[in-house]
């Protein structure tokens, strides 16, 4: 994988979540791009991503959700939980829905055109690395707070890496 860029996820993934008792969003099974944001920097092989759309299916009310979080105080951890960056259009990154992954579980490369989808934007990648390592620092306090259940994710793919 390509730090930065875009994959879109197997199905077996998917599957994994919900069998340890997380919640996905399953509806959208493979066709969910993630954003392979960084590299674990203890666990070689695992990544961190998050899961991304653009805002043009969103109800005002939905979009109004997004912008309050973001606004709410920097001691406050639900500003982290979004962040809204720009592209050539408008996209959403649900950090709080962020989960590891190996390259075990990416069915393809996210493409525009024929090319791989990666986040170019400095600023874009800077706030959304600083708000992930707030979820990430949160949920080794309280293992399992989110609810895809991060913390057993990680153990599970902790332990198929080491296998």
């Amino acid at each position: 994988m390509k730090e930065q860029g875009l994959y879109i996820i197997k199905q077996d993934f998917l599957d994994l979540v919900l069998s340890l008792g997380g919640n996905c969003d399953i509806a959208n099974g493979t066709r969910r791009p993630v954003y392979c944001c960084l590299k674990d920097s203890i666990i070689e092989g695992l990544y961190w991503a998050i899961p991304t759309s653009d805002l043009n299916h969103r109800s005002p009310a939905q979009i109004s959700k997004y912008y309050d979080y973001i606004q709410k105080p920097d001691d406050d951890l639900r500003s982290c939980y979004y962040h809204i960056g720009r592209t050539t259009k408008s996209a959403l990154y649900k950090i709080s829905s962020c989960f590891p992954i190996t390259d075990k579980y990416i069915d393809h490369e996210f493409t525009t055109n024929g090319v791989h989808v990666i986040i170019r934007r400095a600023e874009t990648v800077k706030e959304i690395r600083r708000k992930l390592a707030r979820i990430l620092a949160f949920e080794s306090r309280r293992p399992n707070y989110f609810s895809q259940h991060i913390s057993d994710i990680k153990n599970y793919l902790v332990t198929e890496l080491q296998e």
